[in-house]
């Protein structure tokens, strides 16, 4: 049956299978139903279960079209993006791909048409094959389209919009996109060249070589190697399409991507960035890098005491921490140059240095999620991304609805106005730095420390902390950013975002942990006895024992001797089973190594100890051979565990990354040694280098495409948005549930729009899979943009466990459409109804019904004299006549009156809801004010009118009628001696001059 609905070639059932499902239909249905036919039911039922089983995993045939980075063959083998991306459908699905070649796409269309192929990949979406195809709903990648030059233009620069006016840029012919070319020019405010076309993309760019061309424009997932790009713009997504006959095939892709989207949602950014690098990078334009060439050293502010954030070297004044690291190597890549300055008062905040004029920028920054943003200054995409927690003792009952006591750095303004705002019930007690705040929840001064996750762990690796924990439930994310005065130059912070979003993840990674490694100091004697308090006490007991038992020492002696050698024997095997190796090394230069055990040296890819090794320090990178030496010195006094990062060559010339982690022991007169574990965080490494990219890499594409991802949780009642909400709106998404755990469209919607919220959310509750609507959504800035929501239904056994989908921004295509309507429905020269818009805008409103004691009049005006103004002193006179006398009809009736023209000198205005008297003086000012002089060239001719007027009494059959009526008003005017207006039925006419 579900064939018959949907027929499709791909999932039929067998013949077998509807024979079969024939012959149990008449079994059933018989009137007299036997002992033998009751067990043939079953029977059939297991055999029809049998059939229907597939024989084989379903093949489907996917168009593999020529471009480069999605289409390729590696080796032979179909290789690419779109490959990439089947493997991950296969993986969810369990189908197998055959890979059909096609000459060109459009070829690929039309082998799709014929049933060639069942799939085809890459696809942008247009009404006409919407029309023809069945399309995903979910997009399977992004584009735009680029001006693509040559790179060895050097002069030609990013967005440099007068010299690229000047230049010569050719198409493909009936390549649609091209066509938004000349409107994205016209918005920087220059003349659109004009377009050359050529038959295919090879031919454009066999113009470019020979120097017929200057650039072209086309999709830039086909930039080539040599080639760069000057001008980018309308960003699109591309989708899966198949015929219109495979449903099924299409439902189940749906729901294999929805998945896949969910699960990993980064996928689509990390192939992007392998095979299509040039999409997340925005070059710097023009405007921009003049900026950078002739701008100073800026002067950068930073809090002097937030540790590892950013701190200032007491002996050499010098910045330092993640965030002034940060900004060096943004100063590196980009070209600007930085003076880092100390924010050292303590009760200035960020907006109070850039109002003085102390500091160009300051870093650190956050954005206060529930008060407005200080208008002081504009804010850059963050810089630093990391958790912030409360602090406090185990065992404490964390409620953001208790009193309690907070303790907060008072140099720290930020984290104070976010817990005034957040926790208004807690009481904020400020001390001179972390390690003060730290302290007074340990003497129970305050409850609990709010405070950085960077600038609290390192402290809390210290034993003396050991009954300091964090509260997961308190957790919050400060984005530290760089604040730039409302003052500056826009292309100051357009540079910064550019840089801050390109700079290398590993480099950041780098540059926290080396700053966390240098904050972290050694341990110290308290320290010492909070970590081995335990062991001291049995110590002491165990001295006491042996001096009040010393009669049993021998005894134990032997004892204890074999204990040892037993334990011994453990740990060796323990540490040649460990997942690295153990080594003690001898701290002087080379890093002699005194002893490794095998699990060591297998590690390195040797079967056996190499005979006369060189010291450890011959295998280390010699990038981290500086910093481990140093690090390795520093703890060579007294008795201190110390983890450090490496990288150890392996023996096949390989770099292996470990971890190191030892202490250097004090043994008597000898030199220190270190014992040393080192662990292989291959895995580790990669792990974290892969989550970092996926997370930034998704959250770039997101921002540049526009489009706010949502997941509403139907069970757990929680409503999740992507970042892009807040860089749309201006604002936190607001709540979906209420605490009551209720739907609440408070604020959600324009009010006008909550119907059409609550009609999408009936639809998917009566169980629609993907439902669109055009709603109003509120802006931080009191402005209500339009946008497009699509919503998806995730369901299990018929409940709905989630919705997914997006919300797209048409802000702009819906004004230009209510623009272009307005347009449409008036006069160009008087900006009045015209004769349709006035005719429909009546008939709208009849029939008329009488009120009490007011009327409703249609006016017909017809000016005299006119056509001897045109005569006399010509058409250009005569507009301006005719659009004076739009401005008076406009003034003298009210908004709720329609006054349209009907051409020529002939205008009609209609009244509802008013006096007679009232109207009767309003029509003897408009003949007042229409009586108009013009001269010119020393002629002058004047202007008066005739007004015809007709009541409306409720019995008009049409609108015609009504505006006979009031013409035959108007001729009996014109008979009396124009400059006068007549109303219809009435035997004494009145207003004559």
């Amino acid at each position: 049956e579900r064939e018959r609905e949907h027929p499709q070639p791909l999932f039929r059932m067998p013949k077998i299978c509807m024979k079969i499902t024939e012959k149990i239909r008449l079994a059933a249905s018989a009137k007299s139903c036997g002992r033998p036919a009751a067990l043939l039911i079953p029977a059939l039922a297991v055999v029809l279960c049998l059939q229907c089983l597939p024989a084989q995993a379903t093949t489907i045939r996917v168009g593999f079209y020529p471009q480069a980075g999605f289409h390729e063959y590696d080796h032979g083998r179909p290789a690419g993006y779109d490959v990439e991306y089947l493997e991950k459908i296969r993986r969810r699905t369990g189908w197998s791909f055959q890979f059909v070649p096609a000459p060109t796409f459009k070829a690929a269309l039309e082998m799709l048409d014929m049933g060639e192929i069942d799939l085809l990949g890459g696809v942008q979406w247009t009404s006409e094959r919407a029309a023809r195809y069945r399309y995903c709903p979910y997009a399977s990648g992004t584009t735009s389209v680029a001006l693509i030059t040559l790179k060895k233009n050097r002069e030609l620069i990013f967005e440099d919009f007068q010299r690229l006016a000047g230049l010569r840029i050719g198409s493909v012919r009936g390549y649609e996109r091209a066509k938004g070319f000349a409107d994205y020019m016209r918005m920087q405010g220059c003349v659109p060249p004009r377009l050359t076309e050529y038959d295919d993309i090879a031919e454009v760019r066999q113009a470019m070589h020979a120097g017929k061309l200057d650039a072209f424009l086309y999709s830039i997932t086909h930039l080539n190697d040599d080639e760069k790009v000057l001008a980018r713009y309308n960003p699109t997504s591309f989708f899966y399409i198949t015929g219109k006959e495979h449903f099924a095939l299409m439902t189940a892709l749906e729901e294999a991507i929805g998945q896949l989207k969910l699960n990993q949602p980064g996928f689509e950014i990390q192939l992007l960035q392998t095979y299509f690098p040039q999409i997340a990078r925005t070059p710097l334009n023009k405007t921009e890098l003049d900026f950078i060439a002739h701008s100073p050293s800026l002067r950068v502010g930073y809090a002097p005491a937030r540790r590892p954030i950013s701190w200032m070297d007491e002996g050499t004044g010098q910045a330092m921490g993640i965030l002034p690291d940060l900004l060096r190597l943004l100063a590196q890549n980009s070209g600007l140059r930085f003076t880092f300055v100390p924010m050292s008062d303590k009760n200035a905040t960020p907006a109070d240095h850039l109002a003085r004029g102390d500091i160009d920028l300051a870093a650190g920054v956050m954005i206060n999620t529930v008060d407005q943003m200080d208008p002081a200054f504009i804010l850059s995409v963050p810089a630093l991304r990391s958790s912030m927690f409360f602090f406090g003792k185990k065992g404490l009952s964390f409620s953001s609805g208790r009193h309690l006591r907070v303790a907060l750095p008072e140099d720290w303004h930020d984290g104070r106005q976010y817990v005034a705002a957040v926790y208004p019930a807690f009481h904020v007690q400020l001390y001179a730095d972390t390690e003060a705040c730290l302290k007074a929840v340990e003497q129970n001064e305050a409850d609990v420390l709010f405070q950085n996750a960077f600038a609290v762990n390192y402290l809390l690796a210290r034993p003396r902390h050991a009954n300091i924990i964090s509260l997961p439930q308190s957790q919050a994310f400060e984005d530290a950013r760089l604040a730039v005065s409302a003052a500056a130059p826009t292309e100051l912070l357009s540079i910064l975002n550019k840089s801050l979003i390109g700079l290398d993840e590993k480099q950041k990674d780098q540059i926290i942990s080396d700053n966390i490694s240098i904050v972290t100091a050694p341990l110290d004697l308290t320290d010492f006895f909070h970590q081995y308090q335990g062991a001291l006490f049995i110590i002491a007991a165990l001295l006491l024992a042996v001096g009040t038992v010393t009669i049993y020492a021998l005894r134990l002696r032997r004892r204890n001797e074999k204990a040892a050698l037993e334990n011994e024997r453990r740990l060796a095997y323990i540490t040649d089973n460990i997942d690295g190796g153990v080594i003690s090394l001898r701290i002087n230069e080379a890093l002699n190594i005194l002893d490794a055990n095998h699990g060591f040296w297998q590690m390195l890819g040797y079967a056996e100890v190499p005979p006369g090794h060189p010291g450890l320090a011959a295998y280390i990178h010699p990038e981290d051979l500086p910093r481990a030496r140093k690090r390795i010195r520093a703890k060579q006094c007294g008795e201190s565990a110390s983890g450090l990062e490496l990288r150890l060559r392996r023996r096949d010339g390989g770099w292996l990354p470990v971890l190191l982690r030892g202490s250097a022991i004090k043994e008597g007169d000898m030199d220190t040694p270190m014992h040393c574990l080192v662990m292989d965080i291959t895995t580790l490494t990669d792990i974290r280098e892969r989550l970092a990219q996926e997370e930034e890499l998704y959250r770039t594409v997101l921002e540049q495409s526009g489009e706010v991802v949502f997941d509403v949780d139907m069970r757990k009642r929680q409503f999740l948005t992507s970042p892009n909400f807040h860089t749309k709106f201006g604002r936190e998404c607001v709540p979906f549930y209420g605490a009551d755990g209720k739907v609440c469209n408070n604020q959600a919607v324009h009010p006008d729009d909550v119907d059409i919220l609550e009609e999408l959310r009936q639809r998917i509750r009566n169980g629609e899979r993907t439902v669109f609507a055009v709603l109003r959504i509120p802006a931080a800035d009191g402005r209500f943009i339009w946008c497009r929501v699509q919503t998806t239904r995730i369901s299990k056994d018929g409940a709905p466990l989630r919705m997914v989908g997006k919300i797209v921004d048409i802000d702009d295509e819906v004004r230009k459409n209510t623009e272009l309507e307005r347009r449409s429905q008036r006069d160009s020269l008087t900006d009045l109804y015209n004769k349709q818009a006035f005719q429909e805008k009546v008939r709208r409103c009849l029939p008329v019904s009488k009120e009490s004691g007011k009327e409703s009049a249609l006016l017909f005006v017809d000016l005299d004299n006119f056509k001897t103004l045109n005569d006399t002193l010509g058409h250009m006179v005569g507009d301006k006549a005719l659009a004076a006398v739009g401005k008076i009809l406009s003034s003298v009736f009210r908004n709720a009156d329609a006054v349209g023209r009907f051409g020529g000198d002939e205008f009609c205005v209609f009244v509802r809801g008013i006096p007679r008297n009232v109207l009767r003086k309003r029509v003897e000012s408009l003949r007042t004010a229409l009586r108009l002089h013009f001269e010119e060239n020393g002629q002058h001719v004047d202007l008066s009118s005739s007004i015809g007027v007709y009541l409306f009494d409720g019995n008009e059959s049409s609108y015609e009628e009504a505006l006979q009526r009031a013409d035959q008003a108007l001729y009996r005017a014109k008979q009396s001696g124009k400059d006068r207006f007549t109303f219809h039925g009435e035997t004494d006419e009145s207003g004559s001059a």
